[in-house]
């Protein structure tokens, strides 16, 4: 008897899927948001499809963020949730669009820079989504994804470089997520901390408008 698919695969393929059949170019990260969660709501396979999903930080144990925890998307089907929770890094990309039927040169995706900052929102990304399955009983996993098109995410710091911890590149990496220099401004400003387990990370490319856009999902 062929074994059903888990609400996280299944969501994950789904994430995928839209992913790779995507034809144009998100203008920033809530612009991402809003399409996934339009697409996922028109497959008609789930019960709810939640943006901006709201958590009371005080409710997670050991939460070391200050920051309040909006998740950005969640997924239900009965009494199963899956959040998911996106970054959208970009390098800058103009083209002509159209626009009250005049067509006009438009910087579509901005030159964010920071990778390292970018490399450390995602894991913690993943560790916070370890700490919202750990909480309530119901979420059965969730997806961390990230979409770019700037490829210094997908290349591995030095050894020597502060954020070589938060390495995004295609492989395993540790549970430690560390600055090495802890007198930088990083580390002063982005505290420390640990994920449950190692994770791999593998990069996928899907090319939209001549734009090289690669993404990872690390299933929590």
């Amino acid at each position: 008897m062929k074994q059903m698919k888990s609400i996280l695969a299944t969501v994950k393929d789904d994430v995928i899927a839209f992913i790779e059949s995507n034809s144009e170019l998100f203008f920033n990260e809530r612009d991402f948001q809003m399409h996934l969660a339009v697409y996922l709501r028109g497959l008609n396979k789930y019960d709810d499809v939640d943006v901006e999903y709201y958590i009371p930080h005080s409710e997670l144990d050991n939460y070391i963020w200050k920051n309040e925890l909006r998740l950005d998307i969640v997924v239900r089907n009965g009494n199963e949730f899956v959040p998911i929770e996106l970054k959208y890094k970009t390098k800058a990309v103009e083209k002509r669009l159209p626009r009250f039927e005049e067509w006009l040169t438009v910087q579509v995706m901005k030159n964010q820079g920071a990778q390292d900052l970018g490399m450390y929102d995602f894991w913690k990304d993943v560790r916070r989504l370890e700490m919202v399955r750990n909480r309530f009983k119901n979420v059965t996993g969730g997806l961390a994804v990230f979409l770019t098109n700037d490829k210094a995410y997908l290349n591995a710091p030095k050894e020597t470089s502060n954020n070589y911890l938060f390495s995004m590149s295609s492989g395993i990496h540790t549970k430690q997520k560390h600055w090495q220099n802890m007198n930088s401004t990083c580390a002063r400003t982005h505290i420390n901390f640990e994920v449950e387990k190692d994770y791999e990370i593998e990069w996928r490319c899907n090319a939209v408008e001549n734009v090289d856009m690669n993404y990872c999902i690390v299933e929590i």
